[in-house]
């Protein structure tokens, strides 16, 4: 009752924003001196503040929040154990002050953490959130000797037709407070963290776009926005249109995804006009970009591709996916914390569960690592046989090759990864990274790993309708969505078919090495045994939540 309270609370604050207004404010330090030079922004448009620390502006009609982006010099401050950065706006206030504390620590060094689509859609996802993934980056961190930061990458809850999850933001919220992950989290929004259909406009809110994010906006704060630690700007942004429905969400049909609105991107041209070309821009979305030509879209990679290190941060595939586009920018897709939609303990792509750890030093990412969810971080080879066979009861999945070709699923690789096989000690040769293909069954050149095609359909049983002992009455759920893309499958063949001693041996483009040297022999699940033990749990949480 206690959150159903907060949310409508939430929600009437939002329906108080009407027109545009002229607000003013001041920052200053705990000693009352004003900070100047701080970026303050409604979401649509940015001031800076004076030598004393005032800003005025004229919000636009459809803001709902007042914020700064929080300069490096400053701490984080911390409201109920998130970032509070950020006021609502109020048609009966005018004035919006900020206190900052001055922060003792020059942070040119620490580490981000990046969690893509935790996806809460039922209890039984919340829960499984609380109780594998949330423990397991609060160990991490308190491992940890440099400072450390969360971001979200979108899809944090999950929206979507019948499915209505706007109750479950604020226990996702509460899950993700520092006094749970020992982390600070920023959130960035993602297409199922829209707001329930129907939607409607009303003073404050002039698109049914807008209108979809409000839900958002009431729980987790800004959409837009922007902070900074050590040399590195870190922006969150939408990167999605909703159509003009009222009635039902779907994405714009003349822009497509990913894109972005024209105020959207006034407003990061704004906001990155402040920043020194020295230093780093990190920007966090939850649609891939690619290379794709969408709305806008080309505007902003040449926006971040000016900065003396870029990167763009990505979710939504669950899938993992590493690469440079063509302005030279590194954009990384990130296996999701809820893998293949909690059906088990790995994505579609056969990467664990988890997150990823980004090593910043200065304007430069030095290092990043993939962290499974429950496994140890040198944990990023999975190994099979070339002849082995994986799934269950519904159905089954042979790798076409010989019982002499290894085949590696090296979770992080990008195509500058060097990936050797070892036999008896000795170099067998540098594996093959198989190019990605679209088949829904296995072939000679497949790049899916069908260990995990073979749990999610063949054991799990997604796209069969078939009710055991075992399943939820809730199976089904299209098939395409279990054949998912690996970007990081390699293979090679052994010289001697009785060598004793195998092992696969990955280098990364940083110099870490990580080295695998057990099979995963056909039908071995002991990996998902949680999840194998889950499922009878699973359908009784299901039939409680739908």
């Amino acid at each position: 009752m206690k959150r159903l309270l907060m949310f409508i609370a939430a929600a009437v604050v939002l329906s108080t924003v009407s027109a545009q207004m002229k607000i003013s404010g001041t920052l200053r330090d705990t000693a009352g001196k004003g900070i100047a030079g701080v970026t303050v922004s409604d979401g649509f448009s940015c001031v800076t503040t004076d030598a004393k620390g005032r800003y005025k502006m004229t919000t636009s009609s459809d803001a709902v929040h007042v914020f700064y982006s929080i300069p490096s010099e400053y701490k984080v401050n911390v409201k109920d154990g998130h970032p509070d950065f950020y006021q609502r706006l109020d048609s009966k206030v005018k004035k919006y002050d900020f206190t900052l504390t001055p922060n003792p620590i020059e942070e040119k060094a620490f580490r981000l953490i990046m969690v893509a689509d935790p996806q809460a859609q039922c209890n039984f996802h919340l829960k499984r959130f609380q109780t594998e993934t949330v423990p397991d980056i609060r160990a991490y961190v308190d491992a940890q000797t440099l400072p450390c930061y969360g971001v979200t990458l979108g899809d944090i809850v999950y929206t979507e037709g019948k499915h209505k999850t706007n109750k479950f933001m604020e226990p996702m919220r509460e899950a993700m407070s520092y006094d749970n992950t020992h982390l600070l989290f920023f959130q960035t929004i993602g297409n199922h963290d829209f707001d329930e259909p129907p939607v409607s406009l009303d003073k404050g809110t002039s698109t049914y776009n807008l209108a979809y994010q409000r839900a958002f906006e009431g729980v987790f704060g800004p959409v837009n926005y922007s902070w900074n630690r050590g040399d590195v700007h870190i922006v969150s942004m939408k990167d999605y249109i909703a159509d003009d429905n009222p009635n039902k969400f779907r994405y714009h049909k003349e822009y497509g995804n990913p894109c972005f609105t024209d105020e959207q991107l006034k407003w990061l041209t704004a906001d990155l006009a402040a920043v020194p070309k020295d230093k780093m821009v990190i920007l966090c979305l939850h649609i891939g970009l690619y290379n794709r030509m969408r709305k806008n879209v080309e505007a902003v990679r040449q926006l971040i591709s000016q900065f003396k290190e870029a990167h763009i941060m990505i979710g939504h595939t669950h899938f993992m996916n590493h690469n440079v586009n063509k302005y030279g920018v590194f954009e990384h897709v990130h296996a999701a914390a809820s893998g293949a939609y909690w059906w088990s303990c790995i994505n579609g792509d056969g990467v664990p569960n988890g997150y990823t750890i980004y090593d910043v030093d200065g304007a430069h990412i030095k290092n990043w690592w993939y962290k499974g969810t429950g496994h140890d971080i040198s944990y990023q080879i999975r190994m099979y046989r070339g002849d082995a066979e994986f799934g269950g009861e519904f159905e089954k999945f042979k790798y076409p090759y010989s019982h002499d070709t290894v085949l590696a699923n090296v979770f992080m690789a990008d195509p500058k990864w060097k990936v050797y096989l070892y036999e008896d000690g000795e170099l067998t040769g540098e594996m093959e990274r198989i190019p990605v293909t679209k088949d829904s069954v296995p072939e000679v050149d497949s790049s899916r790993d069908w260990y995990a095609v073979g749990y999610h359909i063949g054991v799990v049983g997604r796209s069969y309708g078939k009710v055991t002992e075992c399943q939820s009455k809730w199976n089904g759920g299209g098939r395409k969505g279990y054949l998912a893309t690996c970007n990081h499958l390699y293979r090679l063949k052994l010289k001697n078919p009785d060598a004793k001693q195998i092992k696969v041996v990955a280098h990364d483009t940083n110099g870490n090495v990580y080295e695998q040297t057990r099979f995963t022999e056909s039908f071995d699940y002991s990996e998902n045994e949680l999840t194998n033990k889950l499922l009878v749990i699973k359908r009784e949480e299901l039939d409680k939540t739908y």
